[in-house]
């Protein structure tokens, strides 16, 4: 009874911060969504080349959102420890940083975008994607200094304006794209060209939005950023980058490991790499709630640090994390047995759907232990411990799911070392996904309980 009693508690106080970071990942998605459908109208040539562009900007993008979740971790801690000034000079250091990075990555993403011919991409295709990345980088810079402005909100837990702001963002990027891809109302007529104008539009609107709320919100009467500006620190930056460089490196890494893997399928025939792309798609579906349960974990964990309420932290990771498998299983469950219907939603082809199918049934495990182990992270995060998960989440991937996944899938290898493809084949990789997967969840909760039982 006392430890139902404690989940309920902890559910109470953490339900408020998950609910809203959900419906924010969902309103991000939506983006991609609204760009790809709109696009569409355009021909062809426009989708690709804008898919294209997005695989090229959005990985580098990821790594600076993950360098600027330390601003969340240290913004959190500082808010539990109710120290404003700490709160507000942090906040800064994260716009900095947030400025200079987005300019970084302006640069180098500019640099890789002139190279297009390396990618593989014919020349129309890849001058499309060069036109549409240009444009987003323009508000790179804006979008970096907001993701810092909105940790600088969740992190006092300010969440349900930012979802609103999120919401908005989508309508906004949306009213962008039919003024500048279509040149509607006198716009001029810019094509993939405009849905990249429009992104950058729709980072600055969010930054805008959010200097206007913290501004004049009274909920940061105490901590206000426009009541004075506080100049860079390097102390700062180092104690950002200790935190944030391996989160950074992790959202990259799983990006580059799920392009890996997609590239060796795609070498053996367009059906299965349009199977398992239906099947990846079914999964990244769920895969946005145990993430809002992961970021969520980070503010009310980091949140606990700084108020140094030890106990609590003990109730605060085990409810949580019991949360978190109690999703994992009940989406595992519906994925398992509705996996036919799903991928016929998702693909109309008899043939994709059918081997589809299949692997959103291995999905359903992979999701369960996905579930357990992004929860890990995310409380081991909000702790402060970041270099260590990302190193066991690199040789899980890079050590454990590839060489496996290659060999399983049936692969060649040398010294026709191999299994024949039809015993596995594309579930090969899936199998692998998913046992790599269950070695990092076993492997971060024995590091959260050290993690955990040092801190008390």
């Amino acid at each position: 009874m006392r430890l139902f009693s404690i989940f309920r508690s902890e559910l109470y106080k953490f339900f408020p911060l998950f609910a809203p970071i959900l419906i924010s990942q969902y309103a991000q998605t939506a983006n991609g969504i609204v760009d790809t459908v709109m696009t569409a109208r355009l021909g062809a040539i426009e989708l690709g080349g804008v898919a294209v562009g997005v695989a090229l900007w959005m990985p580098i993008y990821m790594f600076v959102i993950g360098v600027l979740f330390g601003v969340l971790i240290i913004i959190a801690r500082y808010f539990g420890a109710n120290d404003v000034k700490q709160v507000r000079s942090f906040a800064w250091q994260g716009i900095w940083m947030g400025l200079g990075l987005g300019l970084c990555a302006s640069i180098l993403v500019y640099m890789i975008s002139l190279r297009m011919e390396f990618f593989g991409a014919d020349e129309q295709l890849a001058h499309t994607a060069q036109a549409y990345v240009q444009m987003v980088l323009i508000g790179f810079p804006f979008g970096a200094a907001a993701v810092a402005m909105r940790f600088y909100c969740e992190g006092q837990k300010a969440i349900f304006p930012v979802t609103f702001m999120a919401i908005l963002i989508v309508c906004f990027n949306a009213v962008f794209n039919y003024l500048l891809m279509f040149g509607n109302l006198g716009f001029p007529a810019l094509g993939a060209r405009g849905c990249g104008l429009a992104t950058s539009l729709s980072m600055v609107m969010f930054l805008v939005m959010l200097i206007g709320y913290t501004g004049f919100s009274k909920r940061f009467k105490a901590s206000r950023l426009l009541a004075g500006i506080c100049r860079p620190r390097a102390d700062a930056f180092k104690n950002i980058f200790k935190l944030g460089i391996p989160i950074g490196f992790g959202f990259t890494n799983e990006y580059l490991v799920l392009s890996v893997i997609t590239l060796f399928i795609g070498s053996t025939g367009a059906l299965p790499v349009s199977a398992h792309q239906t099947a990846f798609s079914c999964m990244m579906l769920f895969f946005t709630i145990p993430a809002a349960v992961s970021f969520a974990a980070s503010i009310r964990i980091s949140n606990l640090m700084g108020a140094c309420d030890f106990v609590r932290l003990g109730h605060a990771a085990n409810s949580i994390l019991l949360f978190s498998s109690i999703i994992g299983l009940a989406i595992s469950f519906l994925i398992f047995f509705q996996a036919e219907l799903l991928a016929v939603l998702i693909a109309d082809n008899p043939e994709i759907a059918s081997l589809a199918s299949d692997l959103i049934r291995i999905a359903a495990f992979f999701l369960l232990a996905d579930a357990i182990q992004i929860c890990c992270n995310g409380i081991l995060r909000g702790a402060g411990d970041t270099a260590i998960p990302f190193a066991v989440t690199a040789c899980s991937y890079w050590l454990v799911c590839i060489p496996l996944g290659y060999f399983l899938s049936g692969m060649p290898l040398p010294w026709e070392v191999s299994i024949s493809a039809d015993l596995f084949g594309l579930r090969g990789w899936w199998y692998a996904l998913t046992i790599s997967i269950s070695l990092t969840a076993v492997l971060l909760y024995l590091r959260l309980r050290i993690i955990i039982f040092q801190s008390r």
